[in-house]
């Protein structure tokens, strides 16, 4: 059987048994309050911390512990991924007029995320985008044009990223999304009233930071094409849960996310 055909197969099956697969995760993440991710940037701009950031941390936190990113690429991916749906966040509110919201997204180095990730610069041969960051939290903080700042520091985590397998980037997307998915759940009720804008904008941020890195990949292999295209697709299905940054409502499920994350995740264990 090749493995265009397991592909196929699974898909199938998955159908059939996601509905128990997404009872068992739907959940995760809901309630939950702990220590959040330190974001120097409210310091600097002189705002409150924000709402649910503690929330934030816990998820963001427990995804960042899967392996050590200095020799998984998966883990590695998945933390670059999720600093630049933080970034993509910050500047679309930024750039919409939102800034006071978009402050809460740009992460400073000193946020836990960041170090998370920078123990695996110097194993890797990298310095690391403490710079960029630095300077787009002060940008951002002025009040001014960050267009110039935000390049430089895209650019610079797009520096970081390391050419890895299909297979590989779909593991990170798949964890990612679920990530995303756990977000999306602490910031929306089940009336699909926006409680928490922060973590909502967040999941926005995480899907489309692998939508980014799904259309990066760069393969001629054809089981890996079909994967590509039906991680786009559910992609895709996921932003549809999305009306906007500052939506107070939506009619979108975590449920979605999470089917998302799963299909992803099989389709690149497809290719193993």
């Amino acid at each position: 059987m090749t493995r265009r055909m397991k592909l196929m197969t699974g898909l199938s099956t998955l159908a059939a048994v996601s509905a128990l697969a997404l009872t068992g995760c739907g959940g995760e993440g809901e309630g939950e309050g702990g220590e959040g991710e330190i974001d120097l940037s409210s310091t600097m701009s002189g705002e409150s911390e924000g709402e649910g950031a503690g929330a934030e941390g816990e998820s963001e936190s427990a995804a960042a512990s899967s392996g050590d990113p200095a020799t998984d690429d998966v883990t590695y991916l998945k933390l670059l991924g999720l600093v630049r749906g933080h970034l993509i966040a910050f500047y679309e509110l930024y750039q919409s007029g939102s800034q006071d919201m978009a402050r809460m997204h740009v992460k400073h180095p000193e946020s836990e995320l960041y170090t998370g990730i920078a123990p695996a610069f110097g194993p890797r041969g990298q310095t690391g985008f403490a710079d960029e960051l630095t300077a787009l939290v002060a940008a951002a903080a002025a009040g001014g044009d960050v267009d110039a700042e935000y390049s430089d520091a895209v650019e610079a985590l797009n520096a970081h990223t390391p050419a890895a397998r299909p297979a590989v980037v779909l593991l990170a997307v798949s964890e990612i999304i679920r990530v995303a998915a756990d977000e999306f759940d602490i910031g929306v009720e089940d009336d699909g009233s926006i409680s928490n804008a922060h973590e909502y904008q967040d999941a926005y941020g995480f899907l489309v930071a692998s939508r980014d890195m799904v259309a990066g990949i760069d393969t001629t292999d054809v089981n890996a094409t079909d994967a590509i295209s039906l991680a786009h697709e559910q992609i895709e299905l996921a932003l549809a849960s999305f009306d906007g940054l500052t939506a107070g409502t939506t009619e979108g499920a975590p449920s979605t996310l999470y089917g998302a994350a799963a299909r992803i995740e099989l389709a690149a264990r497809g290719l193993l």
